[in-house]
């Protein structure tokens, strides 16, 4: 049988598709990978994420591209990773709102953190802080409480169900004050209108408030961490500030992956944070940030993402929080 070279060529591109498939389906990474971050540009989120991608990506031999994916208390960003192709190129910033917190806070997500996203590991971690205005008529967050239950006072979040939010739920809870949030859409926004005086108190990552504070701008009332947190030794916790023994509330971060990614491709990630986090470089960028390295493997991440959901969970319970 004769085969015409119109037939021939015509069935070039069936003959060279298995190869294509093959050599895009080959060893991971074999292109760049996408690293969702659940929060806006410019606050603590944000420079953790680009740390993370740029660790990552300097192991792996591919550039990890951060892609800003905000809203929803870090939910959106996250859903957005839950629903990827568990591939290994995507990968998501995970932060304890989005993992632990939302799960809690609202009934119907359009995902569950707990199934459909997987934990690499643990990068870091820092406390959120209690913060005032610079007029407001008060020096220690014991003075802030008291005058809370004598006149309406608002504090500002980086947003519904975010640590922000629940960490001062928790405290009105735990001191009997009635505190009135005021969400905002990130940091930016609401250190803006903070050194404006347009609200009382924010309660917020530490981070994007020393430098205000030691500038005099600010008064940075009390730290939520267990000690006092090194950037700002002068400040008391909230457990000394406040007299309520045990309160406290670190806000970490890590990666995790869409549920079935191929274990191989989590555990090379898992090796790229370990090592890049343990490194000094990495160690002084993020503790000019105010922020501590707090590396964790895959098993052990997974396991404190389980304490930490419980936790969470009775917290938006007894202080009833509810955002449907």
């Amino acid at each position: 049988m004769t085969v015409s070279r119109r037939t021939l060529l015509g069935a070039l591109p069936l003959l060279a598709a298995p190869s294509l498939a093959h050599a895009q389906s080959g060893p991971w990474p074999n292109r760049p990978v996408r690293l969702i971050i659940p929060f806006p540009p410019g606050a603590s989120t944000d420079a953790v994420g680009r740390t993370t991608a740029a660790v990552i990506g300097a192991r792996i031999g591919q550039p990890v591209v951060a892609e800003n994916r905000a809203g929803a208390g870090g939910n959106i960003g996250a859903e957005a990773a839950a629903k990827s192709d568990p591939d290994g190129y995507t990968l998501l910033v995970a932060t304890i709102s989005a993992a632990v917190m939302g799960p809690h806070l609202y009934a119907r997500l359009g995902y569950d953190p707990m199934k459909d996203l997987v934990p690499v590991a643990r990068t870091c971690h820092t406390p959120n802080c209690i913060v005032a205005r610079p007029d407001l008529p008060v020096g220690t967050l014991r003075e802030a409480l008291d005058l809370a239950r004598r006149q309406p006072l608002t504090y500002g979040s980086p947003g519904n169900g975010t640590s922000g939010h629940l960490i001062a739920e928790s405290l009105n809870h735990a001191a009997g004050t009635s505190m009135q949030q005021v969400p905002y859409r990130g940091t930016g926004p609401l250190l803006a209108d903070l050194l404006a005086g347009r609200l009382d108190l924010a309660c917020d990552n530490l981070p994007a408030y020393v430098q205000q504070a030691r500038e005099g701008k600010l008064k940075l009332l009390a730290v939520a961490s267990e000690e006092r947190w090194y950037s700002a030794p002068e400040v008391p916790t909230v457990a000394e500030a406040a007299g309520l023994p045990g309160f406290a509330a670190m806000i970490w971060w890590g990666v995790q992956a869409p549920a079935g990614t191929p274990a191989p491709i989590l555990d090379r990630v898992a090796a790229a944070v370990l090592e890049g986090f343990a490194t000094p470089e990495i160690r002084e960028r993020l503790r000019s940030y105010s922020i501590e390295p707090a590396p964790l493997g895959g098993a052990e991440f997974g396991r404190f993402v389980g304490v930490e959901y419980r936790r969470w969970g009775d917290v938006v319970r007894d202080a009833k929080i509810r955002l449907d």
